[in-house]
């Protein structure tokens, strides 16, 4: 199904940058967590006060041990994350990082150089819901609410946006909606499997035959090239394509840089907000200096995990389309390839969700005898059956006869959580499963209509794009608005971020 054309209405939910110096994205350097990692069993409930001499109260004042949210039903932990996610974290939760980057190292807390709040190399906002608002929280953002990639690591702090040519100095990204999340990291974790077993199975008939074994790599249905395994065991990965070199698939962020939303969870909570998870950070210490330590216990972040990834998985709505016209663009879609990457459904082997990923990195917790689990059938999954339109892969989308999507500096250049640089021309397939509510598009949200997202394509989408562009005006309509159909279901009423969260309760519908 991946022979041709990178889909042309990838809509570009995608982030990216170019050569030069790579850094992994948002994830501390093994020293920096070797530096704070006291080994040892996670904290039990506790329920914080302020710092002698700030006489405040903390916006999170209740934390929550895993054992104790490993005893509790869904809708209760969904709950507890929700508010988690829409909290506004303050001084007396351990906001702030003034002793630490973005990245986790180490830095000497200066106002001037690192202050509480930076528009550009974070602390930017003070919760998870200040970017991810757009219709509700846990969807995608506005363009306001954009952030710039690797500047985190700065220091001191960054204070440029442009350069005098006006071109970016950091990566520019738009933020990207999780409702669907847990479907899609399920995906990640039984594609990996797959990739990983075939190069077992070609390691071990070269070491049987004693000659070098070549093995295509698919899962799927999709294609990642193909590896050579050798008789000493060792495995040439040259025509490895849209995956790292690890096979590791890593579904989350517009470069595919994250294999899992807890591991993306801790790095976005320091990173954005200067929380620091003791998972990543030690128990009992406190890196950044803020004066606060054991900011987010392992059930603090099991619980805003298990709520984004049972936020229901999107839904085709024609409330205010004409019908007719969506299920012609549906047709036309499929017809001028935009479905050879845009995928319209990826199979899973097992509907069950479990945090965590046991292959979280050293820094995240992967400790899977303390597994929190649910049917994804309660997000919406019907079937085994995930209508995300991806196929979870990597492809070029820009070229010089259709630069826009080539718009970030040459360096730095972003790295995935395993530390393998990403092409800078290259991004996942965007999952358009929640189009039609997540503008506006574009890896940078610089796009306000479909359209322009669709013919900004480049790349290997040249030849969808261009049966695009020779489309009738008719047409080129239909297979917009069939792209509106596909939406984030609106939840009940949600919750006052103000709320003190000790006073949270399940939402409403058992969810």
């Amino acid at each position: 199904m991946l022979r041709t054309s990178l889909a042309i209405a990838a809509l570009c939910l995608l982030g990216f940058p170019f050569s030069a110096i790579a850094q992994p994205l948002a994830i501390p350097p093994n020293e920096a967590i070797s530096a704070h990692m006291e080994k040892g069993p996670d904290l039990s409930d506790f329920v914080r006060t302020c710092p002698p001499g700030l006489n405040d109260t903390p916006a999170m004042p209740q934390h929550y041990g895993q054992a104790t949210i490993l005893n509790m039903p869904l809708n209760r932990v969904f709950a507890i994350g929700q508010q988690t996610f829409i909290t506004n974290f303050n001084a007396c939760d351990g906001a702030g990082r003034p002793a630490t980057t973005g990245t986790g190292a180490e830095r000497t807390p200066d106002p001037a150089m690192g202050p509480r709040f930076t528009r550009v190399s974070a602390p930017e906002t003070s919760s998870c819901a200040g970017c991810h608002s757009q219709p509700q929280p846990g969807g995608a953002g506005d363009f306001v609410a954009n952030v710039f990639v690797l500047a985190q690591a700065a220091d001191p702090v960054s204070r440029i946006i442009l350069n005098e040519d006006f071109s970016n100095t950091w990566l520019e990204r738009n933020t990207l909606g999780m409702f669907g999340s847990g479907a899609i990291e399920m995906l990640g974790r039984e594609m990996t499997t797959d990739l990983q077993a075939e190069q077992q199975s070609a390691i071990t008939s070269a070491e049987a035959s004693g000659a070098s074994v070549t093995v295509n790599l698919l899962s799927k249905g999709v294609s990642f090239g193909a590896l050579t395994a050798n008789p000493d065991g060792s495995v040439n990965t040259d025509a490895v394509v849209g995956v790292d070199p690890d096979l590791v698939i890593k579904p989350f962020s517009r470069k595919g840089a994250f294999r899992s939303l807890r591991e993306f969870t801790v790095t976005a909570m320091n990173q954005h907000h200067g929380m620091q998870a003791v998972e990543r950070f030690g128990v009992g210490t406190d890196p950044d200096e803020d004066g606060v330590d054991n900011e987010l216990l392992i059930g603090d972040i099991t619980a805003v995990t298990i709520f984004q990834a049972a936020l229901p998985a999107p839904i085709v709505s024609t409330q205010g389309i004409d019908r007719a016209t969506a299920v012609h663009g549906a047709h036309v879609f499929n017809e001028v390839g935009c479905t050879g990457c845009h995928i319209p459904s990826l199979p899973l082997k097992s509907s069950q969700f479990c945090d965590p990923d046991p292959q979280n990195l050293a820094g995240t917790f992967n400790d899977t005898s303390q597994s929190y689990c649910f049917n994804l059938s309660q997000t919406g999954i019907r079937g085994n059956s995930v209508a995300a339109y991806t196929d979870l892969k990597r492809h070029v989308i820009c070229d010089s006869n259709k630069p826009h999507y080539c718009n970030e500096p040459a360096s730095p250049l972003q790295a995935s959580d395993s530390n393998y640089a990403i092409p800078g021309n290259q991004f996942l397939t965007a999952k358009l499963w929640d189009t039609g509510n997540s503008g506006p598009w574009g890896h940078r949200g610089d796009l306000d209509t479909i359209y322009a997202a669709i013919t900004a394509h480049g790349g290997e989408a040249t030849n969808s794009e261009s049966q695009f562009e020779a489309l009738s005006n008719s047409d080129q309509l239909a297979v917009v608005t069939f792209l509106k159909t596909l939406q984030m279901p609106i939840l009940p009423p949600n919750q006052d971020p103000n709320v003190n969260m000790s006073n949270r309760n399940p939402v409403p519908n058992g969810r």
